[in-house]
């Protein structure tokens, strides 16, 4: 066989591998480290042990005969809403989805502009990570893994604009959301779609920031005003819309989890509806495009599915084989 110098590493978390029907196991491994034999084609597979650095002999895992046997790890990552959800609830359909990915052993992320406690809320139980407030926060089995939170001169900064068109803002940390100049039914509504008590007027580590407008004009001009350091996604001109900031998006958390675990972009499946998912597509090899998204989407998709509510996911994991 190939010495260890020549193996294939790949650093992990707990992983499910079943390697014949009758068998299922769970470890925590530290590394994994695959090779191939030279005369035939087999895969062994060697492992350490995470807690007590254990060696775990090779023999365990020979019912892997050949590479066609052995799954490959692919990670799934999926905007919320549009995608996954519709305003807050999940189709049957994606909820059996999710439970089917994870019994199979993918790793699968939501990737969305909400606040890491409202994903966390809804889709804690049905996924592996969460990538959230557009990408600058990111979680994976409920515990932070990296976050890129704004600066106070970028807080500052952010008012100083919103004040000057006449917008609001709710700045968004992990465990809460502070309302700026939001008031009234907007702040009714806020309250109600996130929970009260994740509403306060207090000062926190912010990761991003939706903005709040009340006319047409108003959001026009504030898309203009920010169109050098991030993207508008407005919530089809309903007086609200999450930010994307160009210096670290979806993409570059989508990037950030690949590189984490040693994956590449082929390993890797995006599914989107809106505009800021293109930064996503940027970032992965599959690219599903759901059939209620926006055009500008569409045209970079490897793949269109069906619509959110027409089981789009479903039928798109089975196109690709993976249910």
């Amino acid at each position: 066989s190939r010495g260890l110098g020549d193996v294939y590493k790949r650093q992990v978390l707990t992983r499910r591998y079943t390697y014949d029907e009758r068998y299922t196991c769970d470890f925590v491994f530290t590394w994994i480290c695959m090779y191939q034999s030279k005369s035939e084609d087999t895969i062994k597979i060697l492992c350490i042990h995470k807690s007590e650095g254990t060696l775990i002999s090779s023999d365990f895992f020979d019912r892997i005969e050949t590479r066609g046997d052995y799954m490959m790890r692919k990670v799934l990552f999926f905007d919320i809403d549009g995608t996954l959800a519709i305003h807050g609830h999940i189709p049957e359909s994606n909820q059996k989805a999710l439970e089917a990915l994870k019994e199979k052993g993918y790793d699968t992320f939501v990737c969305t502009g909400r606040a890491p406690y409202y994903a966390e809320n809804l889709f804690g139980k049905l996924v592996s990570g969460i990538i959230s407030c557009n990408g600058r926060y990111i979680s994976y089995r409920g515990e932070k893994l990296y976050g890129v939170p704004f600066t106070l001169e970028e807080i500052d900064s952010l008012r100083k604009k919103l004040d000057d068109l006449g917008c609001g803002g709710l700045f968004v940390s992990d465990t809460f959301s502070s309302p700026y100049h939001l008031e009234g039914d907007v702040l009714t509504h806020v309250k109600k779609e996130y929970g009260e008590e994740h509403i306060k007027d207090e000062e926190d580590t912010y990761y991003t920031c939706d903005f709040f407008y009340d006319t047409l004009e108003k959001r026009d001009a504030m898309i203009e005003a920010f169109k050098d350091d991030r993207i508008i996604n407005d919530h089809g001109g309903m007086g609200s819309c999450d930010t994307s900031t160009l210096v670290f998006d979806k993409g570059h958390a989508i990037k950030y989890v690949i590189d984490y675990f040693s994956l590449t972009k082929e390993d890797a499946y995006a599914f989107g509806d809106g505009y800021n998912d293109q930064a996503m597509f940027r970032e992965v090899g599959q690219r599903i495009a759901m059939g209620n998204g926006v055009d500008v989407l569409k045209e970079k998709a490897s793949y269109i599915t069906d619509t959110v509510d027409n089981e789009g996911i479903y039928k798109a994991l089975k196109h690709y084989e993976l249910l």
